[in-house]
């Protein structure tokens, strides 16, 4: 059962730090009686993205039923200001960064207490949505911290500020609207809350002695077969000791959502974490041979996973994927159990292809593989690493090994413009080639066709779902 965890906020800045658990509910109520106070009191909701999680909605909630015609889209101004530990990598010296805006509004409604649009003509919720952009970190919840090279949660303020009068159901003006310090909220992460995200595992390596990894978890509901289990392998930026993190920072929770799940008539989700980066070989530093001192942990992490949940997994069914830190541990894994995984789907994956052996490739040409890489990948380069693998394993003979290469990675969807009119697509990191995978983009092979399954053209999700060991 998911172990779920809330958050309150009465007083000064919000410090988000490492939990043991989801939130109660995906929308949960405040710690004051509303009927007794005249004291308004918000919720701040967040969603993944593509370029990452963003906080997109306030729902006010107030002490009066206020008429929804009196609410214009400039009846509030949305204040935030971000603080958080920062380190000039020139002086070396860290430094509290800080960052404010007046968050965009979208519109500005009448809802439910869940932020969803009410056609009542009075409420006591008011829902503020607010433009997020991946190049506007005010939006965010998170930042980079330089110093530990790991995403973390910033402190945040909001500030909600009244504009206009509003009319309440007796005629009378409200004005009171106005938030300060002291006025308590809570903040819900969407789909993050539907994984629980208190797993850790205890693991004694004869080399590298004692490790413990966490991890979150997701098991879908209402659905009496086994199904399978998909595993997701975090970035380098994504280590820590806090799996919300892990789920929160890339679009990982699409895995626990529609369409994706789907595909797989329901699957459970495993996301392990590692307290430093999966490419540490036990130096502390990045392997330079493809060795890593998490492989055994990780390894007796999934199989005790699958081992404890023997009555929900389909043990045929097991598909490990991962991006960046996590492709290059995928491949580590696949070597070092050639036989466990039905299907793998490394993304920019940093595993060198000098560092593979012919006998490595004999060993990997054995799994079903679709990597997923961009040509501009200033991070990992794509050339000596996914492209050069690829070629070598089509080269022995793999018979289900599979590549969609992409040059660059844009927003597809043209979400976000780019100033000045310009009618080219917003253009991410070409690094996050995830955004494809996550979204389920990744429908070509190397040389520009479909992908076929039983005649049919197919998506990586849909030739996930299909692979059995």
């Amino acid at each position: 059962m998911t172990k779920r965890h809330t958050r309150r906020f009465a007083t000064g800045l919000l410090a988000l730090t490492v939990l043991s658990g989801s939130l109660t509910s995906l929308f949960v109520s405040a710690n004051i009686s509303y009927a007794e106070s005249s004291i308004p009191s918000y919720k701040l909701l967040t969603k993944v993205y593509d370029g990452g999680p963003g906080i997109y909605k306030v729902i006010l909630s107030i002490h009066t039923e206020v008429l929804a015609s009196s609410i214009e889209k400039d009846s509030f101004k949305v204040l935030v200001e971000r603080t958080y530990p920062q380190l000039n990598l020139q002086t070396g010296i860290s430094y509290e960064a800080f960052d404010s805006s007046s968050r965009r509004i979208e519109q500005i409604y009448l809802s439910d207490e869940q932020g969803n649009a009410s056609e009542q003509e009075a409420g006591n919720y008011i829902t503020i949505e607010m433009a997020v952009r991946p190049d506007d970190p005010t939006t965010s919840p998170i930042y980079y911290d330089l110093s530990a090279t790991h995403n973390k949660y910033a402190n945040y303020q909001y500030t909600i500020i009244q504009q206009q009068p509003l009319k309440n159901t007796e005629g009378s003006e409200v004005t009171n609207l106005t938030t300060t310090k002291h006025n308590p909220y809570t903040v819900v992460e969407q789909t993050v809350d539907e994984f629980d995200t208190s797993g850790k595992f205890n693991y004694t390596d004869a080399q590298h002695g004692d490790i413990t990894l966490t991890y979150a978890s997701y098991k879908p509901e209402g659905i009496a077969q086994k199904r399978p289990l998909i595993i997701w392998l975090h970035g380098a930026g994504e280590g820590g000791t806090d799996p919300r993190i892990s789920v929160l920072a890339n679009e990982v929770t699409a895995l626990a959502e529609e369409p994706i799940q789907g595909y797989f008539g329901g699957a459970e989700v495993l996301v392990p974490q590692t307290p430093t980066m999966w490419m540490n070989d036990g130096s502390g530093q990045y392997t330079k041979d493809g060795s890593s001192m998490y492989t055994n942990a990780l390894l007796a992490l999934i199989k005790q996973y699958v081992e404890d949940n023997k009555n929900t997994i389909d043990t045929s069914r097991i598909y490990l994927g991962g991006g960046s830190n996590g492709g290059f541990m995928t491949l580590n894994l696949l070597l070092a159990d050639p036989d466990y995984f039905a299907a793998a789907y490394p993304v920019a994956e940093a595993y060198l292809d000098a560092w593979l052996s012919d006998e490595d490739i004999a060993k990997l040409k054995q799994t079903p593989i679709w990597f997923t890489a961009a040509g501009q990948d200033q991070v990992v380069n794509t050339a000596k690493n996914t492209t050069a693998t690829y070629k070598r394993l089509v080269a022995a003979g793999a018979p289900h090994v599979h590549y969609s290469y992409f040059d660059k990675v844009t927003d597809i969807r043209n979400e976000y413009a780019l100033a000045g009119g310009s009618v080219q697509p917003y253009e991410y990191n070409a690094h996050w080639s995830w955004i494809y995978v996550l979204n389920n983009d990744s429908t070509k092979d190397f040389d520009g066709t479909p992908v076929i399954v039983n005649g049919k053209a197919v998506t990586l999700m849909e030739w996930l779902a299909a692979q059995r060991k």
